[in-house]
């Protein structure tokens, strides 16, 4: 069975033994709300009769108690708040209805009538009153007026629990089908998170599950997608390399060359090529497995090392760092330290001679921003959103200016650290690279 009909079914039964059971049990200790609510001869009969009793007098109240015992087996008596008879009333004279009276003749008394004795009390502007009143047994459950009334009562009753429940029921199954679809289409790689936008809305734990699931889901799917690009990009970028060993050494093998020629010195390079390549491949899939653990780490003493070994590695460059953010970030600094250190190789890479970089750290609404700008050519405006991307390389680049990996390795670090990373044009019309992590 499923979950919505388990839902619908648990709803409705429940709701009908509660309904039920408190009916049952109002029945069954007869309680006087109900004898009055399923007689109407005996709902307004208070009302009536003071009325009657205050308006027209005494003598005709009495004649619309005996009219009322005659065509609705109801007899009654009425007292003030003392419990002084106001009319001598239609009581049968029982020593059940009223105490005993030597006044009154002994003889052999009829057997009771089988019905409902009600005592009831009604306020009125003028005085208090109590009443004693008896409803023969026919009268309670007449079948010409209350069991009609009462089957459409429960039946309206069953079938307005009955759309409730259905609607509730809905209402909480509908989102996990659609999650449901959602995980389907993940499961194809065809994951859209657009489709569970409407589930997201909710204040609930529903949607608190399908925001969760739609982070998730979006996250795999980027996986997902960042493996095969970078799949059809590895085949590319090995397949220049491995080509040119490949002639190199068949044509080594045909001359017979020297272990110092030039030839060799050219397959050697290739080999470092390929090295390097392998070993930014590698550290990007470090990346995305997320198997060490983090420890807790300050990031001002972290980009101090870095730019104190871009100075020496780049001495006529004039590198500055200004400011500080007392930030303790949970990831890892290995990973944070090369990202870093990959920005400003890239800056340096590409910065004049005798230029300047320039490191900031500005505190932001939410976050710590470091940018790194440079002082070199710059970047198209329609390139700056590739240049994270794998092996992505400007037109007119130098084939030796690397594989277009170091880039993808400092934005996969900083993602995995719950940072963003993005790229402007400087002032001078550089190359500014934009970090933000943050705060804990």
């Amino acid at each position: 069975m499923r979950l919505f009909w388990k839902v619908f079914a648990v709803l409705w039964l429940a709701t009908l033994l509660v309904g039920g059971s408190g009916f049952l049990v109002s029945r069954a200790l007869q309680q006087d709300w109900l004898l009055l609510q399923l007689n109407p001869q005996l709902r307004d009969f208070a009302a009536q009769l003071t009325t009657e009793y205050e308006q027209r007098g005494a003598v005709a109240a009495q004649a619309w108690l005996e009219q009322q015992r005659r065509q609705n087996h109801v007899r009654a008596r009425l007292f003030d708040a003392n419990g002084q008879s106001l009319l001598p009333g239609t009581m049968p004279r029982l020593p059940r209805f009223e105490p005993p009276d030597n006044a009154r003749p002994r003889g052999p008394n009829p057997p009771p009538p089988r019905g409902r004795l009600l005592q009831l009390s009604w306020q009125t502007e003028q005085q208090d009153y109590l009443l004693t009143v008896h409803a023969a047994e026919p009268s309670l459950w007449n079948t010409g007026r209350t069991p009609i009334g009462l089957i459409l009562n429960i039946a309206f009753g069953m079938g307005l629990l009955a759309g409730l429940s259905l609607l509730l029921s809905r209402y909480l199954t509908a989102p996990l089908r659609h999650l449901g679809l959602a995980a389907q289409s993940l499961g194809r790689g065809q994951f859209e998170g657009t489709a569970l936008q409407r589930i997201n809305n909710r204040r609930d734990e529903i949607g608190e599950l399908s925001r969760q699931f739609g982070q998730m889901a979006d996250k795999v799917q980027t996986l997902l997608d960042s493996q095969q690009q970078l799949m059809r990009d590895i085949s590319h970028e090995l397949r220049s390399p491995l080509a040119r060993l490949r002639v190199g050494l068949a044509l080594g093998n045909q001359r017979g060359l020297n272990a110092d020629d030039v030839l060799w010195q050219r397959l050697d390079r290739e080999c470092d090529r390929l090295d390097r390549l392998i070993d930014a491949i590698l550290t990007l899939s470090r990346l995305d497995s997320q198997v060490e653990p983090s420890q807790t780490f300050a990031l001002d003493p972290l980009l101090v090392r870095v730019v104190e070994d871009a100075r020496f590695a780049t001495p006529n460059l004039r590198i500055t760092l200004q400011g500080e953010s007392g930030l303790q970030l949970k990831g890892w600094p290995e990973q944070l330290t090369s990202a870093f250190d990959n920005l400003l190789r890239n800056a340096q890479r590409f910065s004049p001679q005798a230029g300047e970089i320039q490191v900031c750290i500005e505190p932001t609404e939410n976050a710590w921003a470091i940018s790194i700008e440079d002082q070199g050519p710059g970047v198209p405006e329609q390139w700056l959103n590739k240049l994270s991307e794998p092996f992505v390389r400007l037109p007119g680049q130098p084939a030796d200016s690397g594989y277009g990996l170091g880039l993808t390795i400092a934005a996969r670090a900083i993602a995995r650290h719950n940072g963003t990373l993005h790229f402007t044009t400087a002032h001078g019309g550089g190359l500014r690279a934009v970090i933000k992590l943050p705060r804990l």
